[in-house]
């Protein structure tokens, strides 16, 4: 068998063989890194998690289910990071948090964005849920997270699907994973 292969990489077929094979492995290996790098100027994911938020009652503690929202828009070195807390049980305790910003810079290696954000004006409930929970996400310790408060996030795409239509995305410094629906990857420049 080695004597075989030996012969076959001295011989001219063999040596044509050896070098096509290269280029190809070359060719397929650019391709998959060109369709990762065109993609990530543009991209929309839509993530959706059930939320149970607990609250000490008088007498008792109580957990309540509630939807929350993400969605995360980022266009060229501009980001938006929407959170949606909708309760099932009360349809006039919807809160949305709005933060924009932009992209300071994508580390390709890991697929990491590194944004720099800023909360925008929000209407925050009397018993906000949604309030402390960003206080959480990213690690602020003041008892008010206040319209203007700039925060950095990094977004790390962990795993996308062949057919790019779902992501799994990992928040960074919390640590949360989400599931989300990639609603679009614009592969335009």
């Amino acid at each position: 068998m080695h004597i075989k292969t030996r012969r076959l990489l001295q011989s001219k077929r063999g040596k044509l063989f050896f070098v096509l094979s290269f280029l190809f492995i070359i060719f397929i290996a650019t391709s998959v890194l060109n369709r990762i790098a065109n993609t990530h100027n543009i991209w929309y994911f839509n993530c959706h998690a059930d939320g149970y938020f607990s609250q000490q009652g008088e007498s008792s503690l109580t957990v309540d289910k509630s939807n929350l929202w993400l969605m995360l828009d980022i266009e060229h070195n501009q980001a938006q990071l929407t959170y949606k807390l909708d309760s099932p049980t009360d349809a006039d305790a919807t809160e949305i948090a709005q933060l924009l910003g932009k992209v300071k810079h994508v580390d390709m290696g890991s697929f990491t964005y590194h944004l720099e954000l800023t909360l925008q004006p929000t209407h925050w409930q009397q018993n906000s849920r949604l309030q402390p929970y960003l206080r959480n996400e990213y690690g602020i310790t003041s008892p008010h997270f206040m319209e203007g408060s700039s925060v950095s996030q990094q977004v790390q795409v962990i795993d996308l699907d062949r057919t790019m239509t779902r992501a799994t995305l990992k928040l960074l410094p919390s640590n949360n994973i989400w599931s989300c629906q990639l609603l679009s990857a614009n592969t335009s420049n």
